[in-house]
């Protein structure tokens, strides 16, 4: 952020004596040791610290890992598809940073012993004396790594003293106490020699950086005022410079929780302490702002922040953002698990079909009903547990801390569903007594965990070590949730409706909310155990066992006849990437669910219209109830156009072409021979209708589909309009049929896709034209009340669209 050169390494012994003030001592080896750590804690924050240069640093794990997780912040800001890639060099400038700040202070445990190739072929060591290099070396590298360890380590690394050099000292070295000189005169080291205002004006830093400089600039050296090191400054803090001074606040606060760490772990272990044990006005921005000067403004921290989390959490990762849906716990339950299996697929390189999910409900105590999930995945540490897991809003998968705890994961192509860090906080929808435990898969049985909670979001959880079951015997999580609700009752999770008492099957309900998960999924209810779903099976099993799948509700699911087994096929591009698997299948009424989902990462997402089976897509909410197909806008129409030719040749429903034809033309597809028009009692194809209008100057059509009855002009009643209304022969229908596959916002998909806008005018309706157009080759257009039709002797009539060919008399 500031300056690393040697002139912060000098003034770090400087710092450290400071802060120590006479009570602390440093015997000779000790003095060589730190001086050596002080030098090498910085140092690899460069790429002359690496003897094969960036290439070096491009074949580590961190750069890999960096890589793949700045692809992933681009698509989370979604970058738009076909925008232009950033160039190497753009990616090698904002990633080369980041890889050596992270890298740097591991890269300094080597650096004692680490040899460069000098002129002539010669080894060139830091530490010339072979004697020293290879006694200390090892010490004074963990010492200068250890400065950005936490402080539990030091106090877990460093429990024994080195011993003395033979025939060169009779000195001890206390690792612990040089660790905790280090870290503490770093951290301290904040005054204007870190930000020299010339070289700012030269270097001209940006963003957090230019905030580091900011305040570092206006800082005296400290002082030590009894037990506290006081900060102040020569040039107050503007109103220009309030964030600097926010900055600021916020290191300091950083540093004195430093010291008070240090000087715990000192005392614990009996050791010498340090003078200074806490930030003089730390915890208080006005206190701090008396010596930390503002000018024209006063710091009052009233940032904005949330009061009640639990509160919070309830609404903003419960019902208010998934609705009263009781399976979407459950499928965000199943998704955490799938991600989980994946990950350790990438980092264990196991088979891509590899992992299980077992989901089950548990009856405990007589009336107690536990929904259990359980994965064989990565598992989570303790950190982990207590951490990512717990924080609202922030994904484990796409943070720093995902390449801390699992290097080369990233790498590896890890790309987890979760994305937005709330779907797990949805549980408590189902009931707030609830238990995680977990064990990474890489780690013994001894480090098993249970975090439970005793009371939903409002009470504070409990962590406790968790030894062979329930933990997973080789590694994953398990998830229980005891259910508010009885599962097999209305409303409950396993349920047909919020009011109704028919239930359906626990495997039917998850192969229904994961239908094409590419991990296996097995459930146990009553003690049977069933395998529902399996990595890839979706493109295997019969079109009646996927749409019954998809919709078990349906009771077996399909209405239409037996020749629609024959319509389903692959939505796939031509190099066989595919998108889905479905078929065109008309929703006639608005009520009638369909059996097509959009899926994300094989979890349901999104209902479609006019279409039964899968089509994979991404999310376009945190709550993933809407989503979008990911299918291109070229396989999209080639299969729209092949399900014409299936539909004409297999489907003998007329008007159920004639809608499967707008969804046809919706997709971009060509319809074929799909009958579209129905004229004189006939439904027409395409040549059909073409024949006819050559043989006619005119042509009524009704738009908007077939006639109903219309109190203001029919004098008839509606039971008899209903039973004995014929249509005239003289009149043309084209059915009036949304053909959109999907809604969300104020657009539709695929028109979207395609880059069309909403229109009144259907495709059949703009299909009817062209082909008039293209017969009469011109025709004038009006809008008539004819009569359309009889109801016994009356004549009922209606405004509709007539065309007429210009060159023919009225």
């Amino acid at each position: 952020m500031t300056v690393h050169d040697v002139t912060h390494l000098d003034a770090l012994w400087e710092t450290a004596s400071s802060v120590a003030e006479g009570a602390v001592n440093v015997n000779p080896a000790e003095a060589f040791v730190l001086g050596a750590s002080i030098l090498l804690h910085d140092a690899a924050m460069s790429i002359a610290a690496f003897p094969g240069g960036l290439a070096q640093i491009k074949a580590t794990v961190a750069w890999k890992d960096a890589v793949a997780r700045l692809a992933l912040v681009d698509e989370d800001r979604n970058v738009q598809i076909g925008s232009q890639a950033p160039s190497p060099e753009e990616i090698e400038s904002r990633i080369l940073p980041e890889v050596l700040r992270r890298l740097h202070a591991e890269r300094a445990e080597e650096l004692a012993e680490q040899s460069w190739v000098g002129p002539g072929g010669s080894r060139v060591y830091l530490i010339e004396d072979s004697e020293l290099r290879r006694f200390y070396g090892p010490t004074i590298g963990q010492i200068a790594h250890s400065h950005w360890w936490p402080v539990q380590k030091i106090d877990q690394e460093f429990s024994e003293d080195l011993g003395a050099l033979p025939s060169r000292t009779v000195n001890r070295v206390d690792r612990v106490k040089l660790a905790c000189l280090l870290r503490v005169a770093d951290a301290l080291h904040l005054d204007s020699r870190r930000a020299p205002r010339f070289l700012r004006e030269i270097t001209n830093p940006t963003g957090v950086s230019a905030l580091h400089w900011a305040f570092q600039e206006r800082l005296a050296r400290p002082h030590i005022e009894l037990d506290a090191v006081v900060f102040t400054t020569g040039q107050p803090f503007g109103k220009e410079d309030a964030e600097a001074w926010w900055l600021a606040n916020d290191t300091l606060n950083a540093v004195d929780r430093e010291l008070r760490d240090v000087d715990l772990l000192l005392q614990a272990r009996g050791r010498e302490v340090l003078k200074a044990r806490r930030i003089k006005g730390a915890g208080s921005s006005e206190i701090l702002a008396r010596t930390v000067q503002t000018r024209g403004w006063r710091p009052v921290d009233a940032r904005l922040q949330v009061s009640d989390v639990p509160r919070i959490v309830e609404t903003l990762g419960g019902s208010k953002l998934y609705g009263n849906d009781p399976s979407v716990p459950l499928r965000e339950l199943i998704q955490n698990a799938a991600d989980a299996v994946q990950a350790r697929r990438r980092f264990q390189s196991r088979a891509s079909d590899w992992g299980l999910i077992k989901v089950s409900i548990a009856i405990r105590n007589e009336n107690e009903h536990w929904l259990v999930v359980e994965d064989s995945g990565i598992g989570m540490s303790e950190s982990v547990l207590t951490g990512p897991l717990l924080d609202f809003g922030t994904s484990f998968w796409r943070s720093p801390q995902a390449m801390e705890e699992f290097p080369g994961l990233m790498a590896a192509g890890m790309h987890a569903v979760g994305r937005f860090g709330i779907g797990f906080f949805s549980i408590f929808m189902l009931g707030p007594v609830v238990r995680v435990y977990s064990r990474r898969c890489d780690r013994g049985s001894d480090s098993g965990r249970l975090l439970e909670f005793r009371g939903g979001t409002s009470s504070r959880p409990i962590l406790s070590p968790e030894a062979g079951e329930p933990v997973p015997i080789d590694g994953g999580t398990r998830v229980e949730v005891l259910l508010k609700r009885n599962p097999y009752e209305a409303g409950g999770l396993l349920s047909m409706g919020a009011y109704s008492k028919e239930t359906i099957p626990l495997a039917a309900l998850v192969a229904a909310v994961a239908p094409n998960l590419d991990v296996a999924i097995e459930t146990t209810e009553a003690e049977e155990a069933v395998r529902v779903v399996h990595p890839g099976d979706w493109l295997q099993i019969s079109d009646s066992e996927l749409t019954s799948r998809l919709n078990p509700a349906s009771k077996g699911g399909h209405s239409y006849s037996k020749s629609e087994g024959k319509l389903m096929r692959s939505v796939q591009e031509e190099d066989g990437q595919i998108f889905g698997r479905a078929f065109i299948s008309p929703t006639r009424y608005s009520s009638s669910p369909s059996a097509g989902w959009v899926t994300i990462s094989g979890l349901r997402a999104a209902r479609l219209s006019n279409v039964e089976g899968i089509f994979v897509g991404e999310a376009l909410t945190a709550s993933r109830d809407a989503a979008q197909p990911l299918v291109t806008r070229e396989a999209l129409a080639f299969w729209a156009s092949k399900q014409a030719e299936l539909i004409a040749a297999e489907v003998e429903d007329e008007e159920r072409q004639a809608l499967s034809a707008e969804v046809v033309l919706e997709c971009g597809g060509d319809i074929g021979a799909l009958k579209f028009i129905r004229w004189g009692g006939s439904w027409l194809a395409t040549d059909e209708f073409k024949a006819r209008l050559i043989q006619v100057t005119e042509i009524a059509i009704s738009f908007d589909g077939e006639f109903h009855f219309d109190e203001d002009k029919d004098d008839v009643h509606p039971r008899e309009f209903r039973s004995d209304f014929e249509e005239s022969e003289d009149v043309a229908i084209v059915l009036e049929h949304q053909g959109s596959i999907l809604s969300f916002s104020n657009t539709t998909w695929p028109r979207s896709l395609l880059g069309q806008a909403r229109s009144r005018e259907s495709n059949l309706e703009a299909l009817t034209r062209k082909i008039i157009l293209e017969v009469w080759q011109e025709f004038e257009e009006a809008e008539e009340e004819q009569t359309v039709g009889k109801v016994g002797f009356s004549d009922i009539s209606r405004d509709i669209t007539v065309f007429r060919r210009p060159d023919v008399p009225k």
